[in-house]
């Protein structure tokens, strides 16, 4: 898949897919809106548990990153199973080494990249399992605690954003989980809802009105 670099408002990278037709994460900034989203409305719900991530669009990983990077605040042990059917190679993670964003002059982790299908252990709380394969085929063994759903939208991959993706999801997550997404159209509301999710709108990061938690009761 060719995708290009492109700097965003806030001087973070993200990458434009010419498949797609989309950016892989907000212009006007990929570093906040993944830090107001999938962050602040998700990981900072938990502190000092075992829990279980799964990340539906693995994309550029800057969505693992943040969460190892940040959960050394939270103390949590985390297994994080991301997806994604077009993982970017080794060359594009290095340009746009999102390392850089991070304080005390963390080092490039080519784990974040490399290994796909293997268990790595990024560090003693932080376990990685990234898998290449389609999210209607993957085999969900583990019952979830947080799922951030970070595909491409609901205009360029329809067949994502369904009543039967989200059941599917909603079967294998734990009581008091939550799906947080950058999506608040309303057919994303309906499916989350139809799936049994509580659904809640909140403010979107800068270019985007409104941002979606849904919590499996």
């Amino acid at each position: 898949m060719t995708v290009n670099i492109i700097y965003t408002s806030d001087g973070s990278k993200t990458l434009y897919s010419e498949k797609h037709k989309e950016h892989y994460a907000s212009i006007n900034g990929a570093f906040t809106e993944a830090i107001h989203i999938f962050i602040n409305l998700g990981l900072k719900k938990f502190e000092n548990q075992n829990l279980n991530i799964l990340e539906i669009g693995y994309g550029s990983g800057l969505n693992a990153i943040l969460t190892w990077y940040e959960n050394q605040k939270l103390n949590n042990k985390i297994y994080y199973h991301g997806i994604d059917i077009e993982p970017i190679d080794l060359k594009t993670a290095k340009a746009l080494n999102h390392f850089t964003l991070l304080e005390n002059n963390i080092k490039f982790n080519s784990n974040f990249y490399e290994k796909w299908g293997e268990k790595v252990i990024i560090s003693k709380k932080f376990q990685l399992f990234k898998e290449k394969v389609e999210l209607e085929k993957v085999n969900l063994s583990k019952n979830y605690n947080l799922i951030y759903f970070d595909a491409f939208s609901p205009k360029s991959q329809p067949e994502l954003w369904t009543t039967e993706i989200f059941q599917k999801l909603f079967k294998n997550m734990t009581a008091n989980s939550y799906l947080v997404t950058y999506s608040s159209k309303g057919i994303v509301k309906q499916a989350l809802r139809q799936a049994g999710f509580e659904v809640k709108r909140f403010q979107g990061p800068l270019g985007k009105r409104h941002i979606i938690c849904a919590n499996k009761l």
